[in-house]
């Protein structure tokens, strides 16, 4: 399919093209958003949007949905293929954020007769929605029928529900940064902040993040206030008290099976447990 020309009515509200080095263009707003460090899910969105496939980019809260989805569309103008972002509010004002970056004129249309619009305006144009886990059922009946259609979509959402249009599309699953990315990503936040971190206090702090890029950034934020939480509040480790207990309780029962039948193997594997 051939791009169409790239347009300021492609871009989010209140973003403008500027020149970029090496000639393209990108968002001005793009300067301003954090770093990505999500090429490979980049390239691999671009694949699937290239052959003509709608997405589903998943994350846990503080994954860097909402910074990913910008340097998606970021890197779809740099390449010319038109796009539009939008973030769930009430189902006619997105649709109205929508239509406005899309070029169209909605004036005082309703929300049927704007998605009516959108559907035959969009073109080829890839449409992002941000947030998309709070889109409404009529809204995502809505993008189900664009999806039918052939219209390319990308929705980020955080744990969206397994039905509709969430259920159909083809994911990409964000996991943790590795460890450098999330070095850089703190003392990116430091220098936001005034701050050139220490490898010393990058490193005492990274591991409280457990891959997520804000926790990252929070805990740059708390260091710098002389916050100094003692653990982690990040869900990648595994409780181990359910498994303890359970440990506790089998040898328990070893030790008093061994007993009730004079088998002392058995009584010397469940070993002399003694409550003091």
């Amino acid at each position: 399919m051939p791009s169409q020309p790239r347009t300021p009515d492609t871009l989010p509200a209140g973003d403008a093209l500027r020149p970029a080095e090496g000639g393209g263009s990108l968002p001005a707003a793009a300067s301003d958003s954090p770093r990505c460090y999500r090429r490979d899910e980049i390239s691999a969105a671009l694949s699937a949007l290239a052959e003509g496939s709608s997405l589903l980019v998943v994350a846990g809260p503080g994954m860097g949905l909402s910074t990913l989805a910008r340097a998606l569309l970021a890197e779809l103008l740099a390449r010319g293929e038109p796009a539009a972002i939008a973030s769930p509010t009430t189902v006619k004002q997105t649709l109205l954020d929508l239509a406005a970056r899309l070029g169209l004129d909605p004036g005082r249309a309703t929300a049927h007769r704007l998605q009516e619009m959108i559907a035959a305006g969009a073109g080829g144009a890839v449409l992002l929605f941000d947030d998309a886990h709070r889109l409404p059922a009529s809204f995502r009946a809505w993008l189900e029928h664009l999806v039918d259609r052939g219209q390319r979509v990308v929705l980020f959402a955080t744990a969206p529900p397994r039905r509709d249009v969430f259920l159909r599309l083809p994911r990409i699953e964000l996991g943790p940064l590795p460890h450098p990315a999330i070095r850089e990503v703190m003392a990116e936040a430091g220098r936001e902040l005034g701050h050139d971190l220490t490898p010393t206090e990058i490193s005492a702090r990274a591991g409280r993040s457990g891959g997520n890029p804000l926790l990252a950034r929070r805990a740059v934020r708390e260091h710098l206030l002389g916050l100094e939480p003692s653990a982690p509040d990040h869900t990648e480790w595994i409780d181990g008290t359910p498994l303890l207990l359970a440990a506790v309780m089998i040898f328990s029962v070893l030790r008093y099976l061994g007993r009730g039948m004079h088998a002392p193997d058995l009584y010397l594997i469940g070993g002399r447990w003694r409550w003091e």
